[in-house]
């Protein structure tokens, strides 16, 4: 689908009701899928660079005022969306308890019990930041594909990543954070992914590509 004014034109007749609960609990395939958050890391690649590029981004997320002027260029992030990354970033190596169980506290936010846990690690971090209200914009926040079909419906998917967004992969089985992007690279912050001992019960940050065509990027400046 071609980039239509920096976003992607979506087909009339593509998918955009959101799922609902019992929907994946009766057809699990709906949801998302960790064995599937390790395709399209690159981190192994330079494993040096990759440590540097995360201080960075952390640092340079980190320095930044909570302005929303103009003059922080074309398309600003907002105060929510830079305040969700930051408490993001401070999640980094929390994992599952026990590891394997997928006993953790972002979906327990929402009310849930242990399950698989990227899109819930999403949800908390914009609403622990917004009004905690214990809702998101995409209504059930476990499912991966709500926060893409609600990025379809108010036409705010992109085919490049920028800072703030929300990645989801196409097959709706993984998302996390953008927290910095150069060209097609960008770094993430995400849950239910790999950490140090490679098993997939952390929340970690991990170099991707949108060359790939793996992903989607959801952009908006939550308010």
């Amino acid at each position: 689908m071609p980039d239509e004014i920096g976003g992607i034109k979506v087909r009339q007749d593509e998918e955009t009701n959101e799922i609902t609960q019992q929907e994946v609990e009766e057809n699990p395939e709906l949801g998302p899928d960790p064995s599937a958050a390790k395709e399209g890391v690159l981190d192994d690649e330079d494993p040096a660079g990759f440590a540097a590029l995360e201080v960075e981004a952390a640092e340079d997320l980190l320095a930044e005022q909570d302005s929303e002027d103009e003059s922080e260029g074309p398309a600003p992030i907002s105060r929510h969306q830079r305040r969700a990354l930051r408490l993001a970033l401070t999640q980094k190596g929390v994992r599952e308890t026990p590891p394997g169980s997928n006993i953790q506290i972002y979906s327990k936010h929402f009310g849930f019990g242990a399950q698989f846990w990227c899109a819930d690690f999403v949800a908390w971090s914009l609403d622990k930041t917004g009004n905690q209200d214990k809702k998101v914009p995409w209504g059930y926040p476990s499912a991966v594909e709500n926060i893409t079909r609600w990025g379809k419906r108010n036409g705010r998917i992109h085919s490049q990543p920028q800072k703030g967004d929300i990645f989801t992969r196409k097959d709706g089985k993984h998302t996390g954070w953008v927290v910095s992007s150069q060209g097609t690279s960008f770094m993430t912050i995400e849950g239910n992914t790999d950490g140090p001992d490679g098993r997939v019960v952390y929340v970690a940050s991990h170099a991707r590509d949108s060359s790939s065509g793996m992903y989607f990027f959801v952009r908006h400046h939550w308010e």
